[in-house]
């Protein structure tokens, strides 16, 4: 027998009695770590520009992008794209959309310590990722918690009816 629970907003009492149900039962309790449609999109959207184009392009690739094809030049760091795919990880299980348990859908590549040579997605899940950022781009889709892609979006807005904004405000007193 197979059992799916979905809980939105628990309360605090309610959250503390399923949990301690679950930990009696733990033996035949089975967490579900499926990359699904919903949480491939949930995760690509709450990526920031550069992570996001990673799991692109790795994506689009069949599971594989080479950091040449990441770098606009030969001598760019990759520093820092791979802390940006496991903080949306972390903080994907921390609001409760999937669990901690959650397996990273990309990893980089390379000796270790040095350059990065290119970033992996495992094969079960390009189709889902694939479809995910089509599925996202296409709805035009952003994460309001990235107020990066916001203000990138409203840029491209400004511009388009010939009323620019500003990318960095600054306040006179």
């Amino acid at each position: 027998m197979k059992i799916t629970v979905t809980i939105d907003k628990p309360t605090g009492d309610f959250q503390a009695r399923l949990l301690a149900l679950l930990a009696e039962h733990a033996a035949n309790v089975e967490i579900d770590t499926t990359w699904t449609l919903e949480r491939a999109e949930r995760y690509y959207r709450s990526l920031p520009a550069r992570a996001r184009r990673i799991v692109k392009e790795a994506a689009i690739r069949d599971g594989y992008v080479p950091a040449e094809e990441l770098r606009d030049n030969p001598d760019d760091s990759l520093r820092g794209h791979s802390g940006a795919l496991g903080r949306a990880l972390t903080r994907g299980a921390t609001q409760g959309h999937w669990p901690e348990t959650m397996t990273p859908p990309i990893e980089a590549q390379g000796p270790g310590f040095g350059k990065v040579v290119g970033y992996r997605m495992p094969d079960n899940l390009v189709q889902v990722f694939l479809a995910a950022v089509k599925n996202t781009e296409a709805s035009g889709a952003i994460d309001p918690n990235d107020i990066n892609q916001a203000v990138d979006h409203l840029q491209v807005l400004g511009e388009a009816y010939n009323a620019p904004i500003p990318k960095k405000r600054t306040t006179e007193q």
